[in-house]
């Protein structure tokens, strides 16, 4: 009785000391608004939802709002502002997309690689990866035909598949012939650990954001997706540092002898080059690179595959285009640049399906002022809108997909090297703009085209026959193609 007693005596201070614990952790430590810019919804479950509606419905401001997000209150920037701030030295891409993807989490190591050595990645790709296009198009010709042979075979019969499993298996496969070369481009393992990877990692930033900052540190310890993404991560590490240490002693070897750089061909081998003593996790480098071409690749195509599944009298035309630049010139940079057809083709189709609803996200280090008055505070996180390319006063009849949009605006004078697919504008911003706009965008392009070149060339294609149309992911600014949609494909008469 006595201990009972003592028991109900201690049960209302500590139910009180409960609820002020809650309070402090959940009320003290809410995010507050930035002062003088509108609120549109402090409600973050509203923007995890279907930020895209929600952001939407922010037109009514004249300049700009704000919105409660996963992370913290970001500053929604008209898009007429974009080119306005695209490369203004306060706003940092690197704080911004550090604090939006946890970059400190064990598992997430490839997005800090892409930020703490951001000059490094930048050197990879742009001074050896964009300069070997021309290097490297039989390599992924060969593997496009490769992986197509084991993927859909020989036959004349129509079969089924299921098209963004398949399309993430494909660019999985391209991908790491270029990044890795033959030593493990179709090692099943990798190949597996590339694709599941990107799935778990940005799985894990989706599931983070959903929690509250101070449950982060100890949630993320019992998150499947954090638990996947750290454990495909540490397969990479056994499968890739082999690779390195060859590479490594080549390159020694090479500079020994007195005959300089190995000419690397594939991305361990340009990094060990580009590493110059510097502390490189080449793992993660690897899997930043992976998470580039199978997130937004993959995405792309199997846009475009929906899109030629839906209009299939576009078909055609585009296949005319392929063989006439293909009879020309064969397989070469120049071939992939001169089909001007499917580079309008794929741009419209990244046009109408863009895959963010914002883009340019960045971090303010000091107070900015737009042309507007608007003052943007520091220690603010803002994106730029994505939407003139939906608006019929930058696209007429934006609503209409229109495949030579873009092919004839090239035809326009001074225009001809404008609006290509590889091109970020501020009216299309699918690759981002300014001097952060994504450096492997140019060999996105030429995968991406050799793809469907081929594909189109080789193979029939349809959506499967009964099935219901297909129905895009939107989830808080990102649209997904819907990943149940299927096919049937065929090898085409007179092709072997």
């Amino acid at each position: 009785m006595e201990y009972q007693a003592l028991l109900s005596g201690w049960t209302a201070p500590v139910l009180g000391v409960t609820a002020l614990a809650i309070w402090l952790f959940y009320g003290q430590n809410k995010k507050k608004p930035y002062a003088n810019i509108p609120v549109l919804s402090a409600d973050r479950n509203e923007y995890l939802q279907n930020g895209r509606a929600l952001l939407e419905s922010g037109k009514k401001f004249q300049s700009c709002f704000q919105v409660q997000t996963g992370t913290n209150f970001k500053i929604v920037v008209p898009n007429r502002f974009a080119t306005e701030i695209k490369n203004h030295p306060d706003l940092s891409f690197n704080d911004a997309h550090a604090r939006d993807s946890f970059t400190s989490y064990p598992g997430l190591q490839p997005f800090r690689e892409i930020l703490e050595n951001d000059t490094f990645i930048q050197e990879v790709v742009r001074r050896k990866l964009t300069q070997s296009l021309g290097l490297i198009t039989a390599d992924l010709v060969e593997e496009t035909q490769l992986t197509y042979r084991d993927m859909f075979g020989e036959s004349k019969e129509w079969q089924t598949r299921v098209i963004k499993s398949d399309v993430q298996d494909i660019i999985a496969r391209l991908s790491s012939r270029v990044f890795l070369g033959l030593d493990l481009c179709r090692n099943k393992d990798w190949l597996d650990i590339t694709k599941n990877y990107t799935y778990s990692s940005f799985e894990a930033i989706s599931e983070l954001r959903s929690h509250h900052a101070l449950a982060r540190p100890f949630a993320h310890w019992f998150s499947k997706n954090c638990t996947q993404a750290r454990h495909y991560y540490k397969r990479a590490q056994v499968l890739i540092q082999p690779v390195v240490d060859r590479r490594k002693a080549q390159l020694q070897a090479s500079l020994a002898e007195g005959e300089g750089s190995s000419k690397a061909s594939d991305a361990i081998g340009w990094m060990v080059e580009c590493a110059r003593g510097r502390k490189i996790d080449y793992a993660a480098a690897q899997l930043s690179f992976s998470l580039a071409a199978i997130h937004l690749s993959s995405e792309t195509m199997t846009m475009c595959l929906l899109q030629l599944c839906e209009m299939p009298e576009l078909i055609e035309p585009l296949r005319e285009d392929c063989r006439r630049v293909l009879d020309e010139r064969g397989w070469t940079k120049q071939a992939l640049q001169d089909m001007k057809l499917l580079d309008s083709f794929m741009r419209e189709s990244q046009r109408t399906k863009d895959l963010l609803a914002t883009s340019m996200l960045r971090y303010a280090k000091s107070p900015l002022v737009l042309s507007d008055g608007t003052v943007i505070p520091k220690g603010s996180t803002l994106m730029v809108m994505n939407d003139w390319a939906h608006s019929s006063e930058h696209f007429p009849n934006a609503e209409t997909f229109d495949m030579k949009r873009f092919a004839k605006l090239r035809e326009q004078p001074g225009e001809h090297n404008l609006h290509q697919f590889s091109t970020p504008s501020a009216d299309q911003m699918g690759f981002g703009f300014g001097e952060h706009a994504c450096p492997g965008r140019f060999f996105a392009s030429n995968e991406i085209k050799i793809a469907l070149c081929i594909l189109l060339l080789e193979y029939d294609f349809e959506f499967m026959p009964g099935d219901d149309a297909p129905q895009d992911i939107k989830h808080e600014i990102v649209r997904l193609a819907d990943p149940r949609a299927r096919m049937r494909i065929r090898k085409r008469e007179g092709t072997s």
